[in-house]
């Protein structure tokens, strides 16, 4: 009988960790402003604003159920024999990770104003592309990790060069990210240096195809 993801103990402890946000919201809710900042422009400054009871519990409850989905499409993969042990490990608690970093943000800003989200936000995305690209080339075709494309799904040669350059890809624009994160950067920089390592792999994978690999 199939082992199915939401037996596993491991799936509840993430599915907790995607929860625990709350518990840290209840601890300084007496201490939140009646409006809390949730969204930031370019240059991380708040210009959007939610009711205490939506910053404190919304984004970790979407998450929940986000967490959920990430969790189902792993174990229903036709292919999943091929998604790489750690990559996998990776993509199952990218959600909770987020839950914690970003929920943390949110409410040590509107307690103490004085969270650094120009350093934090491109340290945590340069990490997470950082270990994404560091087993990207050792995952092998599926269809839910990875750089999936129509070309790549079609070819094993095209998929494994695809990945071994675009672990590389990944792997220098986490490193940039994070030495953005000591500098001055708005947002802008930040998205940019995530699209350019991003899209990269993926005109080199349709060269490759044009190439009839």
């Amino acid at each position: 009988m199939k082992n199915s993801f939401y037996t596993r103990k491991s799936f509840w402890v993430s599915q907790g960790v995607c929860l625990l946000p709350m518990l840290l919201s209840l601890i300084f809710y007496d201490q939140m402003p009646e409006k809390v900042a949730t969204h930031f422009d370019m240059n991380f400054v708040p210009d959007g604003y939610s009711p205490k009871w939506q910053a404190a519990f919304m984004i970790p409850g979407i998450l929940f159920f986000l967490n959920i989905f990430v969790w189902f499409m792993l174990d229903n993969d036709p292919r999943k024999a091929g998604i790489n042990p750690i990559m996998r490990r990776i993509s199952q608690w990218i959600i909770p990770v987020l839950s914690v970093t970003v929920q943390s943000a949110i409410i040590f800003y509107s307690i103490a104003d004085n969270v650094n989200l120009v350093r934090m936000i491109p340290l945590m995305v340069g990490v997470m592309l950082m270990l994404i690209g560091n087993y990207m080339p050792k995952c092998r075709q599926n269809y839910t990790a990875g750089i999936r494309l129509p070309w790549t799904l079609s070819s094993e040669e095209n998929w494994n060069r695809t990945h071994r350059f675009g672990g590389k890809a990944m792997v220098a624009g986490g490193i940039l990210l994070a030495l953005c994160s000591f500098i001055k950067v708005n947002l802008a920089v930040v998205l940019l240096i995530v699209l350019i390592f991003t899209a990269v792999p993926v005109i080199y994978s349709y060269i490759l195809y044009k190439k009839g690999i």
